[in-house]
């Protein structure tokens, strides 16, 4: 026999291996799990919270069932909603009527009604970070109406509402609005913007869709929603966050003859100018882009032509500049976040001087803006294919 010490010692390491492989302890089910594939939050006229979540439907999770939004056949979705005094105490009211335990993980967006918005987006951060299930790259989105209307559209590309929101918002004709990005800009005490949507009916189909349609970006004034960027000031805004993105610019090059042309790249520099308490931005911008329809029949062979409508496409980014910060000034808030770029340039003189009343001095701000555009395509051709004399 063995040495009684050394079978001692080999019971005792065996009998700690086989705690060691006792598995997975605190292993949940997937049979236990309500997945949330998005959520919106609203208030209520009385000033209680609405949360409302969309839930995948187990039983409804087989093969694709014709196309987008459960249009054949019964939705795979449910979505449910509840009050309470508290996003949390909304939450657990939820709980208590569902089978499954709520589990957060798959979250990628969250959708928040325009009135709740208004009163200010900061409770977020006080309930979203304190479960450890939630991510912090989740979206955050601003919705017309409200939130639980846009979980309510039926787009027919998805087969969720929720992946639409989350294809357009991270698109790459968007600026992405992450639980992260907004966090951060909130404690450096700047002014964020989220992405707008509003839910759409689809047009000239027998059976119209109900679509979700992205508008621009939301306006915030610290935590609280002021005004939408649409459009013009929307595109503006992209230059100004030096986060340009594909976008498409038609304007008159001749009078009543539109050209369209679509923005593929670019980059912006912006260089601030102190003079005490005066601050001029000095802005310059490089714009690149492609012909993509030309109503005016131009001759784009001819470089004085071209050039003619590269100086017209200048003007149009200038402008959307222009307006973008006219409607910043106006409500005075900095959403392209150019008290950073004081900051980086001017630390000292930002701490001592300029951050306390950053709002007043960004209204008197003076901006000069030089846009350089060029148009390298002007597509596989340069006339219309049916023009007399192809």
């Amino acid at each position: 026999m063995g040495n009684p010490k050394h079978q001692l010692l080999l019971a005792l390491t065996i009998t700690l291996m086989s705690v060691c492989l006792t598995g997975c302890w605190d292993r949940t089910e997937t049979n236990d799990i309500a997945f949330i594939l998005t959520s919106s939050v609203d208030i209520e006229d009385d000033g209680k919270y609405r949360l409302s979540y969309m839930l995948p439907l187990p039983g409804s999770m087989g093969g694709a069932s014709g196309g987008g939004g459960g249009t054949a056949g019964g939705k795979s979705y449910y979505i449910d909603s509840e009050v309470g005094t508290t996003l949390r105490e909304a939450s657990n009211r939820l709980q208590m009527r569902m089978s499954r335990r709520i589990f957060l993980s798959h979250r990628r967006t969250i959708v928040i009604g325009e009135k709740f918005a208004k009163k200010g987006i900061g409770i977020l951060f006080d309930s979203v970070p304190r479960s450890p299930e939630s991510r912090m790259t989740a979206f955050l989105v601003v919705t017309k109406g409200k939130g639980y209307d846009l979980l309510n559209t039926e787009p027919k590309f998805e087969r969720f509402p929720a992946e639409a929101i989350r294809e357009l918002t991270k698109s790459h004709q968007a600026i992405g609005t992450s639980t992260k990005d907004i966090g951060m800009t909130l404690s450096f005490g700047s002014d964020p913007i989220l992405s707008y949507f509003e839910p759409k009916e689809g047009q000239v189909a027998k059976e119209p869709s109900h679509e979700i349609q992205m508008i621009g970006y939301g306006q915030f004034k610290g935590d609280r929603l002021v005004g939408i960027y649409r459009k013009q000031e929307a595109n503006g805004l992209l230059w100004l966050k030096n986060q340009v993105k594909e976008h498409l610019l038609t304007f008159a090059v001749e009078q009543d003859k539109d050209i369209s042309i679509q923005v593929t790249n670019g980059h912006t520099q912006i260089i601030p100018k102190l003079k005490d308490d005066q601050v001029t931005f000095q802005i310059v911008v490089d714009a690149i882009g492609i012909v993509r329809e030309d109503h005016a029949n131009l001759d784009l062979n001819k470089a004085d032509i071209l050039h003619k409508v590269e100086r017209k496409f200048a003007e149009q980014v200038k402008l959307s500049i222009q307006d973008t910060v006219k409607q910043m000034q106006k409500e005075g808030t900095d959403s392209a976040q150019l008290g950073l770029v004081v900051w980086r340039s001017q630390p000292n003189a930002w701490r001592n001087r300029l951050e306390a009343k950053w709002e007043e001095i960004f209204k008197e701000a003076e901006f000069t803006i030089t846009v350089h555009a060029s148009i390298p395509d002007t597509g596989l051709i340069n006339q219309n294919v049916i023009k007399e004399g192809m």
